[in-house]
């Protein structure tokens, strides 16, 4: 098995395919809170987009450091971009009420 749940972490090991990602959303709407990517060896971009919708935080690095990289990086990305995003749309929802 891949992709299985101790507690409120998902362990992540080997290859998970795109196959592991229903069963990751399903750890996630069960309320894991984090995630354990240290034997991960190749991860299907379904799961890292359910990793990331889910905004779950990384424990440790995975086997393979691209695909650490890879997330920070898209992490950061997100983050830089979402949060003007926000502001300008809350600022003109609330021009819209005057």
């Amino acid at each position: 098995m891949t992709v299985r749940r101790a507690g409120d972490t998902i362990f992540l090991e080997g290859v998970c395919a795109v196959e592991d990602a229903e069963t990751l959303l399903q750890h996630v709407q069960a309320g894991a809170t984090k995630f354990d990517w240290s034997g991960c060896s190749d991860l299907h971009a379904a799961c890292l987009q359910v990793l990331m919708a889910a905004q779950l935080s990384p424990r440790w690095t995975p086997e393979i450091p691209e695909i650490d990289r890879w997330f920070k990086l898209i992490v950061r990305s997100i983050e830089a971009y979402s949060n003007p995003l926000v502001e300008a749309e809350a600022e003109f929802e609330f021009k819209e009420l005057i």
